[in-house]
């Protein structure tokens, strides 16, 4: 018994975190919330200036305690930005290393976001000292906020939310830009911004802005989520991009002359993952669809289509035109449109879609595909002929996975696996696997990180 209490503390005196070499320390403090950072210099001597040396800084307001002002005051907008500001520069003060990376998330409410904004500029020059590399500012409301000068910043990632830029586009701070996040982000005039070694930009309901607003020759990677697209929307310029997603929210859909999917997508040849998302598949699919494209993608390996509506033959023949066209496809995904199950329930009409299956199935080559995923499958008569179609034309195909309505009676589902087991397969090893889709299972690849604004990163 002695022996054994005597191990036991010789345990608890055993600090291995605290022998571990001071970069790794770093790491973990890293992953911690500045605050419990911070309080991590009471623990002992050899840990009361390790927080000061974390290159990763991350702020909202959870920093500041809800005790530590008093909402009674008539000015508590004004003192709450204070101590929110008050807080960070304590710690900035404090801080003796290197700031590659600095995130500010405004405290979304009762705050004077005018305050915050005024000391961000008096932080630029010690950010620039700091050499900072990555910086994020989420306003929490949009505002008219100009964003702030970043030319004396060597910024590789950027990511603004709720804010301005300026009427010029003298904005500088884009030169060694790699990666560029707007979210809410609007600007006046048509602004012109030189991004020399962009390669990835994000733009979330950015109305006022597009891909032609940045002159970016190394643009690889393009995800845009917008309530609206003009009418002749087009990629022109961007043939060298390899991943693009467009989701669009709003049912805008405006009635081009010639196939929306032919101007918008013909240009991709280098194209390797492509994500199409709620109404942006009802915008390619207007003007109709050729059996597909006169060049075809054939770099395209992964193609991601949500919220599409199985009772429209247009995109039906937009969704056929696209796999025609990618002859190495690899990995599928196809996500119904949830409010289609309900259409279904109260005797929408089904299209007849046969003739679109059997044209030109001699000539469709699908003999890379692998990996296909079916989400909120309803076993509509358009879904099971498009699972007998990818079936019948795989041969390399692995798994197929059917994650079905959760408001898809059992009965029904039944039948329909029964059925599908009937369907020929070219490929002797491709497995059906049919499973249930949680209500909120409905991925939206690229979109699903960033419609959260204020999540920390």
């Amino acid at each position: 018994m002695a022996e054994s209490s005597t191990r036991k503390v010789g345990g608890i005196r055993n600090d291995r975190i605290s022998v571990l070499p001071r970069n790794i320390l770093e790491i973990i403090l890293c992953f911690l919330p500045i605050r419990d950072a911070v309080r991590t210099s009471v623990l002992s001597r050899s840990w009361r200036h390790c927080w000061t040396t974390v290159p990763n800084l991350v702020f909202n307001e959870s920093i500041i305690s809800p005790n530590s002002y008093d909402f009674s005051e008539c000015h508590h907008r004004e003192l709450k930005a204070l101590k929110f500001v008050s807080v960070i520069n304590k710690v900035l003060l404090l801080h003796n290393g290197p700031i590659l990376k600095f995130s500010l998330n405004f405290p979304e409410y009762h705050c004077n976001a005018k305050i915050i904004h005024n000391y961000i500029d008096q932080w630029i020059p010690l950010f620039s000292r700091k050499g900072i590399k990555h910086l994020t500012l989420v306003d929490s409301l949009p505002g008219v906020f100009v964003a702030l000068n970043f030319s004396s910043l060597k910024l590789t990632h950027l990511r603004l939310a709720n804010f301005r830029f300026p009427y010029t586009p003298a904005f500088g701070g884009l030169t060694y830009l790699r990666n560029l996040e707007l979210i809410e982000v609007t600007t006046s005039g048509q602004s012109i911004f030189d991004c020399p070694v962009l390669e990835k930009l994000t733009l979330i309901a950015s109305e006022d802005l597009s891909h032609t607003n940045f002159r970016a020759p190394n643009l690889k990677c393009l995800h845009q989520h917008s309530r609206e697209v003009i009418l002749e929307y087009s990629l022109a310029g961007l043939e060298n991009i390899t991943e693009y997603s467009f989701r669009l929210s709003e049912d805008l859909i405006p009635q081009p002359q010639t196939p929306s999917v032919v101007n918008v997508l013909s240009s991709l040849q280098k194209i390797e993952k492509l994500s199409i998302a709620k109404y942006f598949i009802r915008y390619l699919a207007a003007g109709g669809s050729p059996n597909r494209l006169s060049k075809l993608l054939p770099c395209l390996k992964t193609l991601s289509i949500f919220d599409i509506d199985y009772t429209r033959v247009s995109e039906i023949s937009c969704l056929l035109c696209l796999i025609r066209s990618a002859p190495n496809l690899c990995k599928l995904h196809i996500s119904a449109e949830f409010g289609a199950f309900y259409q279904a329930e109260f005797g929408v009409k089904e299209m007849n879609h046969k003739d679109n299956w059997e044209e030109d199935f001699e000539d469709c080559t699908v003999d890379h595909l692998q990996i296909v995923t079916f989400s909120h499958f309803q076993g509509l008569k358009a879904e099971l002929e498009l699972v007998k179609f990818l079936l019948a034309h795989s041969p390399l195909l692995k798994t197929m996975f059917i994650h079905r309505n959760c408001f898809m009676p059992m009965d029904l589902a039944f039948e329909v696996a029964e059925e599908m087991l009937e369907f020929s397969r070219a490929s002797s090893r491709a497995q059906v696997k049919n499973l249930e889709c949680p209500f909120d299972a409905v991925d939206y690849g690229p979109w699903v990180n960033r419609l959260n604004l204020y999540a920390d990163e």
